[in-house]
């Protein structure tokens, strides 16, 4: 009951401020937005609808926690730590508060691309159409109020892509710091995100650098990138414990286990890991728009291929037409470097379609926005 209380309040809260800053057509979706991740929380606290992501992965999460507290097994993950600290302060009402710690992560992330696209300036029309797809996108919304750690990742990515911007924009290394942090605090939950790193370093140092921040720049971001290798070095299962567990296993490109029923490119697997590598384009076009039409394995496969594969597909198409040249697209090429990257090392450990529509969630903030971008003829300053 005390639970059910604190989430009224802070409903009527987030909904008052909602109304109180935006205008009538975004309140009316941000609104909705928040109150559809609220419904698919207190679905599954209360078990009323079975949700399509929660299961076996979730309660494993959940018996980690509970462990680690009891001190009778192992840690296993960054997000095991979040969920024990949260379960000790919460006690009883811990899993309660993680999942809908998760539903404001998520509802978060939708404030953030609201923001990033009235920076960049983006037509009120086009910043609609992204906010909506960011707003309710299936996939999305069934991963917002479940105890996976999706929605803080695709939190701190946008968080980083709106940090990005802004320091695009105005420069200052306060920003430029404030995308690393968040991209590190994306990488807690997920190696993956290391793609985004690697473009964020090159974007600042070949953005507008000298016209921005100058010297400062430089030396932040080669300062960033130092102790990010001594990380990497010193504390590898910090940031990169998938990464080190496929090593450990043998296996460095496929993280991710197969499942049963959705798998995809299986022949690939009795390939060399040079060729796989060279074969990466055809990964992470699977990666972002699988279930396919040549592999579907029943309705299901339909279903989600029209509400989510589809989706991405026109995204994609958006994102690199008209193509990503001339300095007045500098911005948008970069946060599209970010997105490949993260495809390219996401692919390289997903070989199963429900593994896949979770981890292209992660960035999808950031795919609506470059698309959104693509719609406008000139973008923020070159």
């Amino acid at each position: 009951m005390t639970g059910n209380i604190v989430v009224v309040v802070i409903t009527a809260a987030v909904l008052a401020w909602i109304w109180w800053k935006a205008d009538r057509p975004t309140a009316i979706i941000l609104t909705a937005a928040y109150l559809v991740r609220l419904l698919v929380f207190y679905a599954d606290i209360y078990q009323l609808v079975a949700n399509p992501f929660s299961g076996e992965d979730t309660e494993n999460f959940h018996a980690a926690a509970i462990a680690f507290l009891s001190e009778n097994g192992p840690i296993k993950t960054n997000y095991t730590y979040v969920l024990a600290a949260i379960y000790r302060v919460f006690g009883s009402y811990g899993r309660f508060a993680a999942q809908f710690l998760n539903v404001l992560m998520s509802f978060g992330t939708v404030l953030l691309s609201c923001w990033a696209l009235r920076m960049m300036e983006i037509p009120r029309k086009w910043r609609m159409i992204a906010v909506s797809v960011v707003a309710f996108m299936p996939a999305t919304v069934c991963l917002s109020g479940i105890l996976l750690r999706e929605a803080w990742i695709q939190l701190f990515l946008m968080l980083s892509v709106c940090c990005f911007v802004r320091w695009h924009g105005r420069g200052g290394v306060w920003n430029e710091m404030a995308c690393l942090l968040a991209t590190f605090a994306a990488m807690l939950m997920h190696a993956g995100c290391v793609g985004a790193l690697v473009a964020y370093i090159i974007g600042f140092v070949v953005c507008r650098t000298w016209k921005s921040d100058g010297v400062r720049t430089y030396m932040a971001t080669l300062g960033v990138a130092v102790g990010f290798m001594l990380v990497m070095i010193l504390v590898p299962e910090l940031l990169l414990t998938k990464f080190t567990a496929a090593a450990s296993a043998g296996d460095v490109v496929d993280v991710v286990p197969v499942v049963a029923g959705s798998t995809y490119l299986l022949w690939m697997q009795k390939l060399g890991v040079g060729v796989r590598l060279l074969l990466s384009p055809v990964r992470m076009f699977y990666l972002l728009f699988s279930p396919l039409p040549t592999d579907w394995r029943g309705l299901s496969d339909v279903v989600v291929f029209c509400v989510d594969s589809l989706v991405y597909l026109v995204l994609a198409v958006m994102m690199f037409w008209p193509p990503l040249l001339g300095k007045e697209r500098q911005l948008r090429r970069f946060i599209s470097y970010a997105v490949l990257l993260m495809t390219f090392v996401f692919a390289l450990g997903t070989s199963n379609a429900g593994t896949a529509v979770r981890h292209r969630a992660k960035f999808l903030p950031a795919i609506a926005l470059v698309a959104a971008c693509s719609r406008k003829e000139e973008l923020c300053n070159p």
